[in-house]
């Protein structure tokens, strides 16, 4: 009986040795796979950059192309446009060097994303954040409306540095994975975050007192704004990623398009009340600034770098509508 135990046990022993070789094979073949993989992208990396020069040359001898009598001139024109756009989406399956801000809070860390379907997860992970902050926002602000106290104020203002500093971070890994954010949302987000400090740090004084009901109404509408927008950017991703992975005729791009610009027709008057309030905070500190004997340098900072957000939003929002209204007449 104890012989036939241990037969069993030595048997079993020697099929966990062989599993756990085997595992341990496979693993150091993943490990070799990963290496290889690796040493290719870095290699293949450095193209895309050869060809972009490449390009930019042709591109900028491109009115000595049309002047000749080149009958084709046209055709070589618009090759030339449609390279630079398809290099776009091959640079964008490549690993990218991380921008200076997710080398200070990141390192070296790789944040590139191996598919679409992880890049698609990221956003739609992203959109929820944004959302449960935008809910956070809207009840901090309608608390500090309800129970007026400077402490409550500065949760407020904290929640808000903290949250463009993570918005920044997450925006510049998801440009470092092919997302097309213009530079000036990344921007706004810098600056945004200065103001949120200046205001965080503002004295609890007779100006501050003057600005704060403002500064409140504000910041609810921002966040009704911020919840329609996040909505619309959500239903943009689910109907793109419907639009990839469908193989029905019944939904087509254009189809796709034309509900995206309906959603955006209403998006747009929240945003454009948004920049008008934006302009409004700025004017109303500079006149504080401009009547107060002795007012803090908070005042005027913080309307100068609203007026400039106010600026950025309207001319970018403006120049993306141009854009769409362009490819729509296409």
């Amino acid at each position: 009986m104890a012989s036939s135990e241990d037969g069993k046990l030595d048997k079993a022993s020697r099929q966990w040795l062989a599993d756990f070789t085997s595992l341990a094979d496979e693993i150091q073949l993943v490990k070799e796979s990963r290496q290889k993989l690796k040493s290719v992208l870095d290699d293949y990396s450095k193209q895309p950059s050869r060809i972009a020069k490449q390009l930019k040359d042709l591109k900028n001898s491109r009115a000595r192309i049309v002047a000749t009598s080149f009958a084709d001139s046209e055709e070589y024109l618009s090759q030339i446009d449609k390279m630079e756009k398809d290099l776009l989406v091959i640079r964008a399956t490549l690993p990218q060097p991380n921008h200076i801000i997710l080398q200070i809070v990141l390192g070296d860390l790789n944040v590139q994303m191996r598919n679409e379907k992880e890049k698609f997860a990221y956003k739609e992970k992203y959109e929820v954040f944004k959302l449960r902050v935008t809910i956070l926002t809207c009840f901090l602000a309608v608390s500090c409306w309800l129970f007026p106290s400077r402490s409550l104020d500065a949760v407020l203002h904290f929640l808000y540095v903290w949250y463009y500093c993570t918005v920044t971070v997450r925006e510049h890994i998801l440009r470092a994975n092919g997302s097309r954010i213009k530079g000036w949302w990344l921007m706004h987000h810098y600056v945004s975050t200065v103001i949120s400090g200046l205001l965080l740090t503002w004295p609890d004084d007779e100006l501050y007192a003057k600005f704060r009901p403002t500064f409140i109404y504000f910041s609810v509408y921002m966040a009704l704004t911020q919840f329609i927008q996040t909505f619309y950017q959500r239903s943009f991703l689910i109907k793109r990623e419907m639009l990839l992975g469908s193989r029905s005729r019944e939904i087509s791009t254009e189809g796709i398009r034309a509900k995206t610009l309906s959603d955006l027709r209403f998006l747009i008057p929240f945003l454009f009340g948004a920049y008008l309030f934006q302009f409004f905070n700025s004017y109303k500190l500079v006149m504080l600034w401009l009547s107060a004997a002795n007012p803090t340098f908070h005042v005027l900072w913080c309307g100068t770098l609203f007026g400039v957000v106010g600026t950025g939003n309207t001319s970018t929002t403006l120049m993306v509508l141009w854009t769409k209204f362009k490819q729509k007449k296409e």
